[in-house]
């Protein structure tokens, strides 16, 4: 099911804002001056002759109707325009957020910056964020369509259809709130550690406070819904991440669930150092096994004791051998070694490829052509290894993350008078597919709520 883009609000504080385009010109004029003195066009095509002789401000404007994924691949054309928009990433952007509207939750959640501080990590940041919470959204809108509301023929779906809509859009701003918890706990998490100089597990009362310091920048309303609907996105990844319960062993062995359930640890890892934007890669793959080894190599390339295969299924797993329809990969030993390295390869180069470019290491020592904001690299992205060894002894207990403070901090503010007032189960389900506008839906976009349920 594809489901239309999220419309966005206007950011009003940013439009007014004089730009500087002084960059813009001076750049142009030198790049003009350049191909002038090269005796010829050879390298610069004739639209290019014509944008460069443009004014700063209209290249500005032009560059800023772009969306964000052509702004980069403009970036990536040829040194001139990569030059041209990483020198004058501020300007673009202001211009770019004039003409654009972010949504109400995400500005609540990731303030704009100061005009003059704006730049393309700040944009492709949140852009990023959005994007990974949209795609969990409408992974878990399908999954409680199929699996609690039991919608499983084609016409059943195409009936529950708009219920599933709501339930997506609903769901956007709680996990882009919960990806907002788990990036600032990931970084209050490791201070902690390397302060205290420890590796044992959280205790209850540093585990509230590092919560409580994040919790503190939400409002009644947003903790309320988050909180709500918080033992739910626990219960997605988990359930994908085991075998149907109601398979006996014969069945397992027949349809290739070989592999049983990661620990509590491991899913507490997924969450504290991985953060939503991995829960999201392992949900989006269709096998279990697949999903499961792809779990598996990914901690095993973050700890330091990885987790070794099974050579084999069970008692059960030698007959069975010769009669299930899917091959067992983990057979052959010699097999599985080079099947492993060349995941793990495979899993390493995917995360290092959106990781922080290190312009030494490609001979661009001080070029401004890499001195720009997406330097920072993305959210929540890879961890240096000393620190990850570090956080993994030191993580909470899977049961423990975010229930118990958010219920006191609930009941403190008095935004419940009991536990039992906190909708759970089927009162949270039918929530999410109320029809109509509700106030966490003013409250999460605004102005913009009756066109978008």
């Amino acid at each position: 099911m594809r489901l239309r883009a999220l419309p966005f609000l206007s950011i009003s504080h940013l439009k007014g804002e004089e730009t500087d385009s002084s960059h813009v010109n001076e750049y142009s004029t030198s790049q003009a001056r350049d191909n002038q003195d090269g005796g010829g066009i050879t390298s610069i095509s004739v639209f290019e002759q014509r944008f460069f002789a443009l004014p700063g401000d209209l290249q500005e404007q032009i560059i800023a109707s772009l969306s964000i994924p052509d702004i980069m691949n403009l970036r990536a054309t040829s040194k001139d325009w990569h030059n041209l928009v990483s020198v004058n990433e501020t300007p673009i952007i202001r211009a770019f957020l004039n003409q654009n509207v972010i949504p109400r939750f995400a500005v609540s959640l990731y303030s704009v910056p100061h005009p003059t501080a704006i730049n393309l990590h700040y944009v492709c940041s949140l852009r990023h964020r959005l994007l990974v919470s949209s795609r969990l959204s409408t992974m878990m809108a399908e999954w409680i369509a199929n699996e609690i509301f039991l919608r499983r023929t084609e016409a059943e779906r195409l009936e529950f259809l708009p219920q599933q809509a709501r339930m997506y859009y609903r769901l956007v701003p709680l996990l882009c709130t919960i990806f907002h918890f788990f990036e600032n706990f990931r970084h209050l998490h490791l201070e902690y550690v390397l302060g205290h100089n420890q590796n044992l597990p959280l205790g209850s009362h540093a585990l509230r406070a590092i919560e409580l310091k994040i919790m503190s920048t939400y409002s009644n309303e947003l903790l309320l819904e988050v909180h709500q609907i918080f033992p739910l996105f626990i219960s997605f990844l988990c359930r994908k991440l085991r075998p149907p319960s109601y398979i006996g062993r014969l069945e397992r062995s027949l349809i290739g669930y070989y592999k049983k359930a990661p620990s509590d640890h491991i899913i507490a890892a997924i969450f504290c150092i991985g953060g939503l934007r991995e829960v999201a890669r392992f949900s989006r793959i269709q096998a279990y096994e697949q999903r499961r080894t792809a779990v598996d190599l990914w901690y095993d390339s973050i700890s330091t004791q990885p987790i070794s295969p099974r050579n084999g299924a069970g008692p059960l797993s030698s007959p069975l051998r010769r009669v299930h329809r899917r091959k067992d990969p983990r057979s052959e030993n010699t097999t599985l070694k080079g099947k492993a390295t060349s995941e793990r390869n495979s899993v390493l180069t995917q995360s290092s490829a959106s990781e922080r470019v290190d312009p030494e290491s490609l001979g661009y020592k001080g070029s401004s052509v890499f001195d720009t904001g997406l330097a920072a690299g993305p959210p929540m992205g890879l961890l240096p290894a000393e620190s990850m060894m570090r956080l993994l002894p030191a993580l909470p207990a899977l049961q423990k993350i975010w229930v118990s403070t958010a219920e006191s901090l609930l009941l403190e503010r008095r935004v419940v008078e009991r536990k039992q007032d906190i909708k759970r189960n089927a009162q949270v389900f039918l929530s999410l597919i109320t029809e109509g506008v509700t106030d966490a839906d003013v409250l999460f976009y605004g102005d913009a709520v009756d066109d978008i349920l």
